[in-house]
């Protein structure tokens, strides 16, 4: 075992992160529930993942549920995700009704509006709604990763990174052993997507760079 990584603990203290990743088919989402699935394994971390909305259709909606630590069942409840990390501005709008208040909505700026509808939002449609909710939200320059990378297929893993930067899942799976298992699996690009998105969320949220951010209050 690395040096860098957390030794399963026995105490009583209970852990759990509940997770939703959304976006269209064909964006990888399955792939996401893998990797973060090879990683809690090594250090014994318990993990539940279910999919919705057909995963095999292209350009359908998805939903990934993914719940870690001390839970049982696989379906998140609506309103009780910690953390939603949308693939696609406009899946974002749809799923932010999985996220709790004050929970962590982290959005790729990738658009693909769906053929044949009328009155789809537009990106600045979709950021006005977001500003007005009670969430913390990010937008994620993905499409910046993608051109310097070369390579669209790199989308979730950059998602997969930003999703590393929030605490209460790096505090609990090392961010190295999922960069070392992104490249095992997928090769040193998409190591090179998942280090760039992890370091520009985690600068977004030093900086305050967010699209919303919830004021909690001690009710």
């Amino acid at each position: 075992m690395r040096p860098d990584m957390p030794i399963p603990s026995n105490n009583k203290e209970r852990v759990k992160i509940e997770a939703v990743f959304t976006g269209v088919g064909g964006q990888g989402i399955i792939t996401m529930g893998t990797i973060l699935g090879v990683a809690c394994s090594k250090i014994g971390l318990n993990i539940i993942t279910a999919e919705t909305h057909g995963m095999s259709q292209r350009m359908g909606m998805v939903d990934f549920f993914v719940r870690i630590g001390d839970v049982e069942a696989p379906l998140v409840p609506q309103a009780s995700a910690d953390i939603v990390v949308s693939l696609e501005m406009i899946e974002a709008l749809r799923s932010v009704r999985h996220l709790k208040r004050c929970g962590w909505l982290l959005v790729a700026d990738i658009y693909i509006p769906p053929p044949y509808v009328e009155n789809v939002p537009s990106r600045k449609d979709i950021v006005t709604v977001l500003e007005r909710l009670p969430i913390n939200s990010i937008l994620i320059n993905v499409e910046e990763i993608v051109e310097k990378l070369n390579d669209s297929r790199v989308v979730n893993m950059a998602m997969l990174g930003a999703f590393m930067a929030i605490e209460d899942v790096s505090k609990i799976i090392p961010v190295t052993l999922v960069e070392d298992v992104v490249e095992e699996r997928l090769g040193p690009i998409n190591r090179e997507a998942f280090g760039m998105g992890y370091k520009q969320a985690v600068k977004k949220i030093k900086d305050g760079d967010l699209i919303s951010r919830c004021a909690k209050t001690n009710v």
